[in-house]
């Protein structure tokens, strides 16, 4: 028996009431974490381990969650594979896109060393922490790194024009895929010799493609993902944004749990997928600016939810939004613990 309730559930074990963790709970809203930010760069914050694991394990006490999801990004995948990325106050940038380069693969050289601060960052991770805190690592899922590494900051995020590069240069496409996969089975061992408890795969664009062209050609990489988990013994959690009705075509060998976007209702997502496979979300999180009032009516059918399906964890469908109210995020934590 587990006294988490998120190391119950992801491990398929009864438990009292639904786990809640939010996706983008680490920073964003916390006002601890914003004034850290006033003086040091988010990158430097990421690249320091006590500030890393700091801010890890914030919302465990600022909004009473249930479990860490380490502080770092998705795109470490494609800076260790030589891609430039600078971050600013707008978010992430990319000076040279590898749609401009004529066989961009021939241009990534996987270096292991540009991930040791996340190793860091654990370690430091397991010296702050209380013993029954989970911890949740992560990688950006293969197309959505391929996305960036092709496309860069793409603001209307149909990524058109890499959208068209799968069709008119698979084999490319295949081969940066690849070499995504293989950098990130690296990180997965990485993560999981620093002492994770899940793994969480980001797949935030799996809707700019048809379902059909994301099972042929890129859910395979997934698999290896999660193979690589497993071998540690991790339960993995898969979360591919804008999926729809491909959901119905994800099994065991995909993943453990599914993380379901807003815009599928739950109750339709628990239809759709295998019922092997537990369920994570799927909250708008733009109902957390709702009145209070608002906000329970949600959560009653969330709790309704739960007690026909014990394999589901709280969360939202989406990241927090940056000027989420805290104190709607803390009614929400303490909402599902009193149920």
């Amino acid at each position: 028996m587990y006294s988490n309730p998120f190391l119950a559930v992801i491990n398929h074990q009864p438990a009292c009431r639904p786990p809640v963790w939010m996706m983008r709970q680490a920073g964003r809203v916390l006002p601890r974490y914003r004034a850290l930010t006033k003086a040091t760069p988010f990158r430097s914050i990421m690249a320091d381990a006590k500030l890393a694991a700091e801010v890890t394990l914030m919302p465990i006490d600022d909004m009473g969650m249930d479990a860490a999801i380490l502080f770092s990004d998705i795109l470490v995948i494609p800076e260790a594979l030589g891609v430039q990325v600078e971050w600013n106050g707008n978010g992430p940038a990319f000076p040279r896109p590898l749609l401009g380069v004529a066989q961009p693969a021939s241009e990534l050289r996987f270096d292991a060393s540009h991930l040791t601060h996340v190793a860091d960052t654990l370690d430091e991770i397991q010296r702050q922490k209380s013993n029954d805190t989970p911890v949740i690592g992560f990688c950006g899922g293969p197309l959505t790194c391929l996305c960036y590494m092709l496309g860069g900051r793409d603001g209307s995020l149909q990524f058109t024009e890499v959208v068209r590069y799968l069709y008119t240069h698979r084999e490319e496409a295949l081969q940066l895929l690849e070499a995504i996969t293989s950098a990130s089975e690296a990180y997965v061992h990485l993560q999981a010799e620093h002492g994770i408890d899940a793994f969480q795969i980001f797949e935030s664009f799996a809707g700019v493609i048809s379902a059909e062209l994301y099972g042929t050609m890129v859910l395979p990489f997934v698999r290896r993902i999660t193979a690589t988990a497993r071998q540690h013994g991790l339960p993995v959690i898969f979360f591919p944004k804008g999926f729809g009705t491909g959901l119905q075509m994800l099994s065991k060998s995909d993943c453990d749990f599914v993380s379901i976007d807003w815009q599928t209702p739950i109750t339709v997502a628990r239809r759709l997928v295998d019922c092997a496979l537990g369920l994570q979300g799927n909250m708008d999180p733009r109902i957390l600016f709702a009145p209070q009032t608002v906000i329970r009516q949600h959560l009653e059918g969330y709790a309704d939810f739960f007690r026909e399906n014990p394999d589901w964890i709280f969360n939202l469908g989406h990241g927090l939004h940056k000027d989420t109210p805290l104190d709607n995020v803390r009614f929400v934590t303490e909402w599902l613990k009193r149920i």
